[in-house]
């Protein structure tokens, strides 16, 4: 099933084009890394997916529905399928982790138990702590474990493993990968860990100065003669 179509999309501010005509799809299930330099478009074209930002040419249909179509009531039919960690990370401070999740719960209307996402992401021993008293890859955990009180079926990350060390990573990308196995829900994220990308990416795309240049998947890529997914960032932006 068909999750998200981008055909020609441009997007400017002012005299600058950030976006010079993207093509992208998306099915159920996927897991897809959108990597590039910084200042290569990454995060509008994640913000234009959220429904966070307009733009006057090409089309985005998000679940059949195109955005530049859609009524108010459609857009926010739309963003209940949708859920992002973006950076940076910012919640209340005063909150506690379980008052945080208690309030997003009622928010989103969510039939999910705060109980089990507490054990899911094993986040009892922070039960009581205030959210700006956590580290930065415990924030994340906590921010990914409301994203998925949404119950989406679409998660957006925006580089969700910077600054996070190699456990907290694994445990960030063990959640990532058992929502979409278990929900068959799609995954977009933006990262500059190529590792990751080689791991558990399914598609590459790869802008450079608002324009997608690779749009693959991982296998076919490493089967045109790069080493590593590393390899063949490094050799593209090289350019």
């Amino acid at each position: 099933m068909e999750i998200v179509k981008v055909e020609g999309l441009r997007k400017s501010y002012a005299a600058k084009e950030v976006l010079k005509g993207i093509d992208f799809c998306a099915e159920a299930g996927d897991i897809i890394g959108v990597i590039g330099k910084n200042g290569a478009g990454k995060s509008t074209f994640l913000e234009i997916l959220l429904t966070l930002r307009s733009y006057r040419h090409g089309t985005v249909h998000l679940f059949g529905q195109e955005l530049n179509e859609a009524s108010e009531k459609q857009r926010g039919q739309i963003r209940q399928q949708l859920s992002a960690v973006l950076q940076p990370t910012q919640f209340y401070r005063t909150l506690k982790v379980i008052e945080l999740l208690k309030l997003f719960k009622v928010y989103y209307k969510s039939p999910l138990d705060v109980e089990k996402i507490m054990a899911d992401f094993k986040l009892d021993d922070h039960r009581k702590t205030y959210f700006d008293k956590l580290s930065g890859g415990w924030k994340q955990i906590v921010s990914l474990a409301i994203a998925f009180l949404a119950a989406p079926k679409m998660l957006i990350l925006d580089e969700p493993t910077t600054g996070l060390d190699p456990h907290m990573r694994n445990m960030l990308w063990t959640y990532i990968t058992d929502y979409n196995k278990r929900t068959g829900g799609t995954v977009i994220l933006t990262t500059h860990n190529m590792d990751e990308v080689e791991l558990y990416c399914d598609r590459v795309m790869l802008l450079n100065d608002g324009v997608a240049e690779v749009f693959d998947t991982t296998g076919r890529i490493l089967e045109s003669g790069y080493k590593s997914i590393h390899d063949f960032y490094i050799t593209q932006v090289a350019k």
